[in-house]
């Protein structure tokens, strides 16, 4: 609350201290207790992404000890996954709301900046963490082990706090978890006789197993030359790896062969089902490290610093899929249900009815690297009685990102000649994988057996002679070739910026210009305009570059010792992700969806206004209340539309699939209020004044205008968000509850309103609790999701399910070590 008070510009710190009240592992989890603070989630609940404010997530910017790491997703996000990042490495973290010039300006929300811990005191500090706990949904274990050590050295008269320090975080998670699913991602307008509908024309369920496996650590050196000069190195390193088994179900409807019959069940004569297996290994890490160095020179002040980061994730992957060659007939009664199922047909346990079909081994790997040297240098001075401090600076950046996919990338087909040899009959598995699938609702049925399967085709790659499957060469090349992009971005920037402390009022006033060099490549897919097939790629490449002048106002005004209030008028713009920007174009066979880059992309541009009173408490508590508004031009939105075959040649091979593009929109208004109470309630009588209190609340409202759209809601733009934490602290004990909500938000915008996705609301309980044996040992125990609380999302109106995924609850208990 310090940092807080005395900063100058609005933020909130949560620190290392703060971050062990709760049950969370890692940063995203940690992020979701601060006030207009959403996120997303990875395919185990964990938390995975952030959104600030109720905007897109490449609005915010991810740093490490001030410079930003690079995302490394699939989906080419800049914004980094947070899940890779154990919160136990790290001494504080702050999201900065409000940025001040000598700070990066292309963070419209603003940034999360996560800083590694020193080393504090000359005697060494130890901390030994270990605990083992249980995943409900799939009751496997999951264990932790965290460990940290510091001191300082060589105290002397000038420093007497030591010359050096070292400190050194390690962390190790491993859990064994996954989710269960119901999808339903394709919907079809059609007529039954009354009015038009949209109909589900494919179901998908969906059994997933992940083995987790997170490393951290963290290094810092930091050595004092004397009072006024010092110098700082930070390594970090994280990693995650994920062994990933998935089954799955799909039944799929033929839309114009289907009735509604007298019963109002829908029927269809020509429906198809699939039994597939999905097998993936990934691996996501970071590398960050960071100098800085600092002097000064009578009354001028120099720090210049060097920062490298570099993220990769690789994945090995292979979807098995099998399916019912011929026709089988199906139907649906309630559309309008979470529990979407098509019945006419055993296709849940008869594997007879099953034909190996196509194997597609979706490999992939992403890279990204940002390179960055900065000086700066500060003047203290006096306006007469009042203190003031000059300031200016440069940097340079250079940021690369590229996505490829390895030549054994591969689609293949099943050489049907060879008839009965490719039945599930002969693959089949688990005759139940899951007999209470979905919290229950239904069951799974017949698995494929994944050592069987896996091993037929490997033996087609061993010998090709075999033909047992045919590569489709067209359909390989332009999954390949399409996926490929390379992003250049140097960024040179410069700032002036002027503070003056008038007895109670703090004002900065100053400039930032950022010049941007773009450089891309990528390619072109040319298709058989008839057939929708490859027929050949052309490398592009296209370069651009623009400057953004951001003017910058902050004030603050110290009502009392206690009391302040903050305002700011701000400047700042955001750049589309990198594969939103690249000549390219992504065909998924299995998905049926078509992902197409937009090289004409620009970067979206916000004015922001902000108004923030705080109020600190003698308890080490704080009440905040703040305003917000940003006027933001060019954001940038994914659509989603259905191929009616104009959109660009070849698509007519493609009719009814699913077509993503990132657009630009023409302007959107975002204004929220912000409240934030956080109190020990030690003035309450007796055993009352164990209690703590903490609870925030977020409300946010947006009008945007895209294309021959007007008056939509912020994609990424939850209404309501909220944290409320109880906790009861007694002679060592401490018991706490948590609760955390994120409102309904637009996920992607389709055609129009009947075809945007929502993201649902969710609400999520957490519990812990610790117990203080002595000054050395403490024992605790965590659960999180304990009234398993899905992840949903509908199709332009509730009742529409579009994807539902449940974790159930996990937890663990263990004992701490402090020396």
């Amino acid at each position: 609350l310090n940092q807080q008070r005395n900063a100058d510009n609005i933020k909130q710190v949560i620190s290392a201290d703060l971050m062990g009240r709760y049950p969370d592992l890692n940063v995203a989890e940690s992020m979701q207790r601060l006030p207009g603070v959403t996120i997303g989630r990875n395919s185990s609940g964990e938390g995975a992404t952030v959104q600030l404010r109720g905007t897109p997530g490449n609005f915010t910017n991810i740093n490490v000890n001030g410079e930003q790491i690079m995302g490394s997703s699939e989906d080419g996000a800049r914004n980094a996954q947070l899940d890779v990042i154990p919160s136990n490495v790290l001494a504080s973290m702050e999201v900065i709301k409000t940025l001040t010039p000598d700070l990066d300006g292309d963070a419209i929300a603003g940034q999360i900046n996560m800083k590694s811990p020193t080393a504090t005191s000359l005697k060494t500090k130890f901390t030994l963490d270990a605990g083992l706990g249980y995943n409900d949904l799939r009751s496997k274990s999951n264990g932790i082990g965290n460990v940290s050590i510091g001191k300082r050295f060589f105290a002397t008269d000038k420093n007497p706090n030591g010359v050096l320090g070292l400190m050194a975080n390690a962390s190790y998670y491993r859990t064994t978890n996954g989710y269960d699913e119901v999808r339903s991602q394709v919907w079809e307008k059609k007529n039954f006789g009354r009015d038009s509908i949209w109909f589900p024309t494919d179901v998908r369920y969906l059994y997933v197993e992940n083995q987790r496996t997170r490393r951290g650590l963290s290094a810092t050196a930091d050595l004092n030359f004397s009072p006024v000069t010092s110098l700082v190195v930070n390594f970090m390193f994280s990693d995650h790896d994920n062994e990933l088994t998935r089954y799955r179900k799909r039944t799929r409807m033929e839309t114009s062969r289907t009735t509604q019959n007298a019963e109002g069940v829908y029927v269809t004569p020509g429906g198809r089902s699939y039994n597939e297996l999905r097998t993936a290994t990934e691996d996501n890490q970071n590398v960050n490290i960071n100098a800085q160095f600092e002097t000064r020179i009578k009354r001028v002040k120099l720090d210049m610093g060097a920062f490298f980061t570099t993220s990769k994730y690789e994945t090995i992957a292979g979807t098995y899929n099998f399916w019912t060659a011929t026709r089988v007939p199906l139907q649906i009664t309630d559309i309008h249900t979470d529990n979407l199922l098509a019945t006419g047909t055993d296709w849940k346990n008869n594997a007879s009815l099953f034909t190996y079909n196509t194997v597609e081994r979706d490999n992939w790997n992403t890279r990204g690297k940002n390179a960055v040297a900065k000086i700066n240098a500060s003047y203290d001075y006096k306006i007469g009685k009042n203190s003031a401090s000059f300031k200016m600076g440069g940097k340079v950046k250079r940021m690369h990102n590229e996505r490829w996919r390895p030549e054994t990338a591969m689609i293949a087909g099943y050489n049907t000649a060879l008839g009965a040899v490719g039945r599930l009959t002969n693959f089949q598995g688990d005759p139940e994988v899951s007999g209470d699938l979905l919290n229950g609702a239904t069951n799974f049925g017949l698995g494929v057996d994944k050592d069987k399967t896996i091993d037929f085709f490997n033996q087609f790659l061993r010998d090709t002679s075999l033909r047992t499957f045919k590569v489709d060469t067209p359909g390989t090349r332009g999954m390949i070739d399409g996926y490929y992009y390379d992003a250049i971005e140097t960024v040179s920037s410069g700032y002036i910026m002027n503070r003056i402390q008038f007895n109670r009022w703090m004002l900065i006033a100053g400039l930032r210009v950022e010049h941007t060099d773009v450089d891309y490549r990528g390619n072109i897919i040319v298709q058989d305009p008839t057939l929708g097939v490859w027929q050949s790629t052309t490398p592009t490449r296209s370069k651009t570059s623009y400057t953004k002048f951001l003017p910058n106002l902050q004030a603050k005004y110290d009502i009392d010792k206690s009391t302040l209030i903050r305002g700011a008028v701000t400047f700042g713009y955001s750049r589309p992700n990198f594969v939103d920007l690249v000549p390219g174009r992504v065909i998924s066979l299995l998905s049926e969806i078509i992902s197409d880059g937009n090289p004409e992309l620009s970067p979206a541009f916000s004015s922001n206004f902000d108004l923030m009173a705080e109020k600190y408490l003698s308890n080490l508590g704080i009440l905040s209340a703040g305003i917000f508004y940003k006027k933001i031009d060019k954001f940038q939105y994914a659509s989603q539309v259905r191929l009616t075959g104009n959109e660009f040649p070849g698509a007519a091979g493609y009719l009814n699939w699913r077509y993503n593009q990132v657009l630009n929109g023409d302007a959107a208004n975002v204004f929220g209020v912000e409240l934030n109470a956080q109190a020990n309630l030690t003035f309450l009588p007796g055993f009352l004044k164990g209690f703590s209190v903490l609870a925030n609340y977020t409300y946010a409202h947006s009008s945007a205008d895209a294309q021959f759209r007007k008056d939509l809601r912020l994609p990424g733009q939850a209404t309501h968000t909220a944290n409320a934490s109880l906790s009861y602290a007694i002679k060592g004990l401490t018991v706490q509850g948590n609760l955390n909500f994120n409102g309904s938000y637009i996920e992607t915008l389709g055609a129009n309103a009947e075809q945007d996705i929502f993201t649902d609301a969710r609400t999520q309980i957490d519990a812990n609790a610790s117990y203080r044996i002595n000054k050395r040992f403490t024992v605790y125990c965590e659960a999180q999701n304990l009234t398993n609380a899905p992840k949903r999302m509908y199709f332009g109106q509730e009742n529409q399910m579009y994807q539902k995924q449940y974790y159930s609850f996990w937890g663990r208990a263990g004992i701490k070590f402090r020396l």
